[in-house]
Order: structure tokens, then C-alpha cells, then sequence
């Protein structure tokens, strides 16, 4: 799917935006005020009829209503806005992951006072990493990633076990979003094991480029394997910018995930959201069809 005119102008839009000089301002993002850097991406992505954010939104509501309310894990929280949106349209009990300096204020600012809402500031990392030393990685603004760090400096770590044990709301959790900027293929994988218990359905971007960079160690693909194998049969998936791409089986992602190899502008879009349902989760696997047409 090539850009359209309407693209090109919105990433020019975007460029010249991103030049601005930085400072804490205050915004509106679909009606909810927010404090942000002036130059933070957010109300370009999400302007006018964008679906930016909405699949997570919508995940959130449907589990929601058909559970009677929603304990939401976030990680890569930023600066709180998926917590606001989320909460603007439903009752949630949410933890914040949010280790990098450069967000922590304005996480806290947004939502460090809500009820049921709990800020960590701290690099959320599998067992594999334990005790390991983590440094974040700025590349935009807006926008991090974790790695493991070369000289033993770094941040608070915590695994995703620890996280469980401090967090005993995370017993019931039923929505797991993963932003982590390439890191998401090491993650995913040990939160579906630490919260398998109560099954959340999985929200975590998908691209391979940051995810070399990363976790170069790593085949992408295999995250696959290791989510049917924990029983994560249901996918869905949406490109970066909110727009359905459609259902698949968990399974036949490795073969999908092809067009990923393809020049961006040959498939008009950066790289996938997903989100995934466990076989035995019902609710989790109605949500998926509700949203995929």
C-alpha cells in the first residue's frame, strides 16, 4: 500500500513539527489533557480521524464491559497516555512501566495521583536478564529502547516475576501492552509465562529492525513458536498507525511477517501492532473477532 498525498503531507507536517524547540506544554489528545515535551509526537499521530491508539482503547473497553472492569499492565508507559485514553473510556486498575528519566515527570504528572493507577520506574526485564544491567537508547522524540549495557551502568531492573510479587493486582490482569522499541520479542514471552494464570490478552509492536538492534541475539520469528506453545493461538493485527491489517492464526505470523522484509514504502506502513488471545481465553478471543471486521 503506497502513501498517500494526504501521508507525504502529514510526515512533512510531522518533520517540521519534531524542529520545534522542546519544553513541558499542555495538550489535548482527543479530549483529554495532557502535560508534554513540545516537541513529543503524540498529537500528530493522533489528529483528526486517526486510529492511532484506538485498537488498544477498543481492546481495553470490550474486555472490559464483558468482565466488568479491566486490570491493564503498561509497559513503555511514556508520559501516561495510553493510561489516560484507556481510562477515559472504562474503569481499570493499571500499572505504569516506565524506566526512562526523560518521561517519568510527565508520567507522574498525568497519572501518578489517579486511583488505582501505580507508576515503576524501573527497565521490566525476563529472568534471562536478572540482575542485568539495562541502559535506554534515545532515537526520536518521543521514543526508546532498552539494551543490555556494555560497561555496568544502567537503571533499576525488575523481572517480570518481581513485577507480579510487587504488584499483587497483576493476579487479574487481563490486557498486557508492550512498547519497548525492539526489546518486545525478548519480553512478550516471559510476560505470557509469568501471567498465564489469568490469560491477558497480549498488545506488543512487532518490527524486526529495532529488534536486531536490541536484541540481536534473537530470531524475531520464533516469538511465534514460543506464544502457540503457551497457548496463544488468536492473533490480530493492526500497522503502526491503527490501521487493520486482519486475523490470523498465532502460527501463520512467521510466513506473514514477510511483507515486514519489503521497502516501507512498498507496504505503506512501518511495522505491526499484534494482539494475541489464548486459546482458553473466551472473552480474549471474542474481543479479537469484534475487532478484526
Amino acid at each position: 500500500m503506497a502513501p498517500t498525498l494526504g501521508d507525504l503531507a502529514s510526515r512533512l507536517r510531522l518533520a517540521l513539527y519534531l524542529r520545534l524547540p522542546d519544553r513541558p506544554v499542555r495538550r489535548r489528545v482527543r479530549g483529554i489533557e495532557m502535560l508534554l515535551p513540545r516537541r513529543h509526537a503524540l498529537p500528530h499521530f493522533t489528529r483528526g480521524s486517526s486510529p492511532y491508539a484506538v485498537n488498544l482503547v477498543e481492546l481495553a473497553r470490550l474486555i472490559a464491559e464483558a468482565e466488568d472492569g479491566l486490570c491493564l499492565l503498561d509497559i513503555g508507559a511514556n508520559v501516561g497516555d495510553s493510561a489516560l485514553l484507556v481510562l477515559d473510556k472504562t474503569h481499570a486498575d493499571v500499572v505504569c512501566v516506565e524506566p526512562d528519566p526523560q518521561w517519568i515527570d510527565y508520567l507522574e504528572h498525568n497519572v501518578g495521583a489517579l486511583p488505582h493507577v501505580a507508576v515503576e520506574p524501573s527497565v521490566l526485564v525476563g529472568p534471562e536478564d536478572a540482575g542485568a544491567s539495562m541502559e535506554l537508547v534515545h532515537e526520536s522524540v518521543g521514543t526508546s529502547h532498552v539494551q543490555r549495557s556494555t560497561d555496568g551502568s544502567g537503571l533499576p531492573s525488575l523481572t517480570t516475576d518481581e513485577l507480579l510479587a510487587k504488584y499483587p493486582q497483576l493476579a487479574d490482569v487481563r490486557l498486557v501492552k508492550s512498547d519497548t522499541d525492539g526489546y518486545d520479542v525478548q519480553l512478550v514471552p516471559a510476560l505470557a509465562r509469568t501471567f498465564l494464570p489469568s490469560k491477558p490478552v497480549l498488545f506488543f509492536e512487532f518490527d524486526p529492525r529495532p529488534t536486531a538492534v536490541a536484541t540481536p541475539e534473537l530470531e524475531p520469528n520464533d516469538i511465534w513458536d514460543v506464544l502457540v506453545d503457551l497457548g496463544y493461538e488468536h492473533a490480530l493485527v493492526w500497522d503502526n498507525g491503527g490501521r487493520l491489517i486482519g486475523p490470523a492464526a498465532t502460527a501463520e505470523l512467521r510466513e506473514k511477517s514477510a511483507v515486514l522484509d519489503l521497502p516501507e514504502k512498498e507496504r505503506g506502513y512501518g511495522f505491526w501492532d499484534v494482539a494475541v488471545a489464548h486459546r482458553d481465553d473466551a472473552v480474549g478471543r471474542k474481543v479479537l473477532d469484534q475487532l478484526s471486521v
